[in-house]
């Protein structure tokens, strides 16, 4: 995909990361009858070593783009694995489902930050036109985890004994810690941000109020309860909300939803990943408690869904970027219902080939539409948005998940209104199982509605994209933040001109926008702003006022040595022109004409964000003809 042997190292390592917290999760869920039995607990209490999981996620992951501007991406990174293998030996050797459900509070923590730092950086590793197909290939090799998770598993549980898991996730975690130390770069250029304790907070409290709320309703004596849990947990959610809406560094980007796409793309991918999570718990369940079969049997009917639904994913990701999304999102949502009914008639004695088949038919649906519908959300954020767009994807993905796994439970508890069969008897866990599968039904209708109303494709042929000035696979015109260097070299108000000149040459650029302690564009100093001062003059004009440089009477040396002392802001042009990010290409291509500039910093709501130069317009335009 045209990257460098760096940039592929540097991918290999972050998905390895990402490789073995997924093989965490998908290891878990066949164990959890073993566990259930072992640890003397219900499947409403057990749920939470997933859901819980999810909850914590969900509160960590907002907190990325703080932790990126106050650590280095390496510091994150290898402090996140450790801690992932940290939580993992607390959860094999836990005496007690206190002590487990503590190891997986510390795996999630390093999940969190992991998972959001991988995609991160990878999406803005590859170019936006590739992005389908670079996303397709990393679903694939993340998929390998599901496709080997639940066999590996079984296997493991019947054999050796469910702790035996988080050894195996233990010793793995200290080799990526390893590894990743000694060949993880850093990356740099990401926004200091603030840390707003009461954001978390209220994140914290609306998310565990409306899971535990939910998680309870088919269980508590006073149905009241759980309902005004719920209800309080969504009202703290909405304060969350519009506190990120007021704040000028806010936690969580929720400005972001205003883009029509991308809201569509996170109410879906919430449900999406509810039936993904939900559909990994219940299954399970269903095939060790109501059909009677071992783990290793469970774990075997859940691998050809994994490896099927894999090869789907890059299919899906390689179809987007030629076609779009809306066909390959039409037939991801027909398999879904087809595989989530297919779930639904599935009865007391069916055979375990008939639950394959239904588990495989539902991962085709879900790897079809991930990929694509991730891509085309994304695609329509601007490059600086990124970040915080992908932080709201991995958000809502945790918030799915756990809320999913709480509903499809919490349907199982309803089995004494379908069977009078004692509780733990095989009739009794299919009628638990049975409700779930109908929950879990519900959820892809809606998705198949959601889809079939709000997923369009607008992106013109080719030829029309050029005419219009548009960006190949970009459904609009071309945007400054399209072209832009989202991550330029800058300078400080109080650097000296010596910065200015070492950063010159290590990034081979002819100028450089000093930002403010506030983030603002303060000025511009260029080589020929440096030049002028060392040439033989007393004076030099810049924003209309005369400043005084007496340089006549030196020689060449102590010129250059009392103009490499001096601040940048003294030499920098003030009156910086500028473009704003969200304005249309054509128009910053005028102004870098009309000024006779090479480049210009780019700007959002005050704050430099970006510099266009001709260099970054030129490599758009060959990307076009190519």
């Amino acid at each position: 995909m045209g990257l460098t042997r760096g940039q592929l190292t540097m991918v290999a390592v972050l998905l390895v990361g990402a490789l073995l917290a997924v093989l965490n999760q998908t290891l878990l869920t066949p164990a959890l009858p073993t566990i259930m039995d072992h640890l003397s607990i219900e499947a409403t209490t057990a749920q939470w070593l997933t859901s819980g999981y999810s909850l914590v996620e969900a509160v960590v992951i907002p907190l990325n783009a703080y932790l990126l501007g106050r650590f280095s991406s390496r510091r994150l990174y290898v402090g996140g694995i450790a801690l992932f293998a940290l939580g993992s030996a607390l959860c094999a050797m836990s005496p007690s489902f206190a002590f487990l459900l503590m190891g997986r509070i510390l795996q999630a923590c390093a999940t969190g930050v992991v998972m959001p730092l991988v995609f991160t950086l990878i999406l803005l590793i590859f170019p936006r036109e590739r992005r389908g197909g670079a996303m397709g290939v990393i679903g694939l090799i993340i998929s390998f985890a599901p496709a080997v998770g639940p066999s590996l598993s079984g296997v493991l549980v019947d054999n050796i004994g469910w702790r035996a898991l988080f050894m195996l996730v233990t010793v793995l975690a200290v080799g990526v810690v390893i590894a990743s130390a000694l060949s993880l770069k850093n990356f740099e250029g990401f926004d200091r941000t603030s840390f707003d304790a009461p954001s978390a907070a209220l994140l914290l409290v609306g998310m565990v109020s409306l899971l535990y709320g939910l998680s309870t309703s088919t269980s508590s004596d006073a149905p009241w309860i759980p309902a005004l849990l719920m209800l309080a947990g969504l009202g703290v959610l909405a304060l969350f909300v519009r506190r990120q809406t007021r704040l000028e560094h806010p936690m969580l980007q929720v400005r972001v939803l205003k883009h029509r796409e991308f809201a569509t793309l996170a109410a879906i991918v919430t449900l999406l990943y509810g039936v993904l999570i939900g559909g990994s718990v219940v299954f399970p369940l269903y095939v060790q408690n109501a059909l009677g079969a071992s783990a290793t049997l469970s774990g075997l009917a859940m691998l050809p869904g994994a490896l099927v639904g894999a090869v789907c994913g890059l299919a899906a990701g390689r179809l987007f970027d030629r076609r779009g999304v809306r066909g390959i999102a039409l037939v991801g949502a027909f398999a879904l219902v087809i595989g989530t009914a297919g779930y639904a008639l599935l009865g007391e004695s069916s055979p375990l080939a008939a639950a394959c088949v239904a588990y495989t038919v539902v991962c085709v649906g879900l790897q079809a539409l991930i990929t694509p519908l991730n891509t085309w959300g994304i695609n329509s954020l601007p490059n600086s948005s990124l970040p915080h767009g992908n932080a709201i994807v991995a958000t809502m993905e945790q918030v799915g998940g756990s809320l999913g796994t709480a509903f499809v439970v919490s349907l199982t508890a309803l089995a004494g209104l379908l069977t009078a069969a004692p509780a733990g008897s095989a009739q009794h866990s299919f009628a638990g199982c049975h409700l779930a599968f109908l929950g879990i039904l519900a959820l892809a209708a809606i998705i198949c509605a959601l889809i079939a109303a709000l997923v369009r494709d607008r992106k013109p042929a080719r030829d029309e994209s050029r005419a219009a000035g548009q960006v190949p696979g970009v459904e609009r015109p071309w945007l400054v933040s399209d072209l832009m260097n989202p991550k330029p070299a800058t300078l400080g108000t109080r650097d000296r001109v010596r910065d200015a000149v070492a950063i010159m040459q290590r990034t081979e650029t002819s100028g450089l926008p000093i930002v403010g302690d506030d983030g603002s564009l303060a000025g511009f100093l260029s080589d020929g702003d440096i030049l002028k001062c060392l040439a033989r003059h007393d004076s030099s004009r810049a924003d209309g006022a005369v400043y005084v440089v007496q340089l006549e009477s030196a020689s060449l040396r102590e010129r250059i040595d009392t103009v490499a002392d001096m601040g940048v802001m003294r030499l920098a042009t003030k009156s910086v022109v500028s473009v704003e990010a969200g304005d249309r290409a054509e128009d910053a291509f005028r102004t870098l004409a009309e000024k006779r500039i090479k480049k210009v910093p780019v700007v959002s709501d005050g704050k430099l964000v970006g510099t266009l130069s001709r260099r970054n317009v030129m490599k758009a335009l060959s990307l076009m003809e190519s």
